[in-house]
């Protein structure tokens, strides 16, 4: 209960978005818990990572379950991995939307991070942010990809943008909200479809990754967390794909 009163003080639960189910997703009981794993996402390799570590509790930012549940089948990637956490008396719990929108939380590392000043929030979930001083497109993305510890990026430039100083971010999946974004000169966010790629005009629009933008967070709830007295670790995941 201490544990997770951090989290929900540093991520209020009232921030989540209707349609989200942050919180407990697998709660066996108020007890002593005295090593935590962190993650983006509550896989079988995260819950594997969880056990050989001997972690009582796994905090993840995606939620694990969406939909009800109507029954338990090992064959549901969902039921498996309940069924894989209850039988190793782990707990688990996520927050998401909610740790997207708090005060510093995952768009707002982020901005944070690629040294941006003057922070607001427009959209829920956008932040606006400005460098120092006008640098050239490319040198900034080269930050950027440091800052993310990636080879690459997508670059969407129908406006012909050079040099950039207002900057707009959105951690994880914001392409969506590309339609929102006003007065910048670059977008930077995750899962960019065809559409928005072609449609956008008036800035340029950065696909960095969803996984790459959210991971930033994992540090600070391991800094928040390291106050309770329990050992956190950040699980070793994987980039869901590879180029080739």
């Amino acid at each position: 209960s201490e544990i997770i009163k951090k989290i929900e003080e540093f991520a209020p639960l009232q921030l989540a978005e209707e349609w989200d189910n942050s919180g407990w997703q697998v709660f066996l009981g108020d007890r002593e818990i005295k090593k935590i794993m962190l993650a983006l996402s509550p896989s079988h390799d995260v819950i594997d990572q969880a056990v050989n570590k001997g972690c009582e509790l796994v905090i993840t930012h995606h939620p694990l379950i969406f939909s009800p549940l109507k029954t338990l089948n090992r064959e549901d990637t969902v039921s498996s991995v309940i069924v894989k956490v209850v039988q190793h008396n782990i707990q688990l719990y996520s927050a998401h939307t909610n740790l997207d929108k708090a005060q510093k939380g995952t768009s707002k590392t982020l901005a944070e991070l690629i040294e941006l000043k003057n922070l607001s929030v427009g959209h829920d979930f956008v932040v606006y942010g400005s460098l120092e001083d006008s640098k050239e497109l490319k040198d900034f993305l080269d930050k950027v990809k440091k800052v993310l510890k990636t080879d690459n990026l997508k670059l969407i430039n129908n406006a012909g943008i050079k040099t950039v100083r207002n900057i707009a971010v959105c951690a994880g999946s914001g392409a969506d909200l590309a339609g929102t974004v006003k007065g910048a000169d670059l977008f930077i966010t995750g899962d960019v479809k065809y559409h928005t790629a072609v449609e956008i005009t008036d800035f340029a629009i950065v696909d960095a990754g969803h996984f790459e933008t959210e991971r930033i967070i994992l540090p600070v709830l391991k800094e928040l967390l390291s106050r309770t007295g329990a050992e956190a670790f950040i699980a070793d995941e994987k980039f869901p794909w590879k180029i080739v």
